[in-house]
């Protein structure tokens, strides 16, 4: 005993009768054109990903008294880690973002490395790559001061200094 269920759909032709094969044929292509949609967008926004572009960060003096010889200190209101070298004194500032994907990583100390969360990057504390998925390094930020004694960090080097 076949049955087939037909009835009419106000949207069709009159001569179309909406059966099953003509539902699952709808349905394929719909689920394929949401699909297809989902994954331009996700594509398109891994493609246009941004970590902010060139921003000017502030931070405040105090900071300077909490820092620690080789223990990285984060300053998440500046989007930065910011470490003392024990061996001359020097202040390197390195963005908190992950080359690979931008996730905000975290020090480590027993391994002297800060992880990202995200995929398992790892950096030493210069910023160099130790385990990937990130391929770059972290970005250096400039450190400058004012007259009111605020460090301030910058992508990009301070006008009138000569880049390296």
């Amino acid at each position: 005993m076949s049955r087939n269920l037909t009835f009419q759909v106000p949207w069709l032709p009159e001569h179309t009768d909406f059966t099953r094969r003509y539902f699952l044929g709808y349905f394929t292509i719909s689920l394929s054109a949401v699909t297809a949609f989902m994954a331009a967008w996700g594509i398109g926004r891994f493609a246009l990903y941004s970590s902010g572009g060139v921003r000017s960060r502030e931070v405040p003096p105090d900071v300077l008294s909490k820092l620690q010889p080789d223990a990285p200190l984060h300053v998440p209101e500046a989007g930065a880690w910011i470490v003392r070298r024990q061996t001359d004194g020097s202040l390197t500032a390195l963005d908190d973002r992950c080359t690979h994907l931008g996730c905000r990583q975290k020090w480590n100390p027993a391994g002297q490395l800060f992880e990202c969360p995200c995929h398992g990057s790892e950096f030493d504390i210069e910023g160099n790559v130790k385990r990937g998925p990130a391929a770059r390094s972290l970005p250096r930020l400039y450190i400058t001061t004012d007259k009111d004694e605020k460090l301030h960090l910058s992508e990009k080097p301070p006008q009138g200094t000569p880049s390296s």
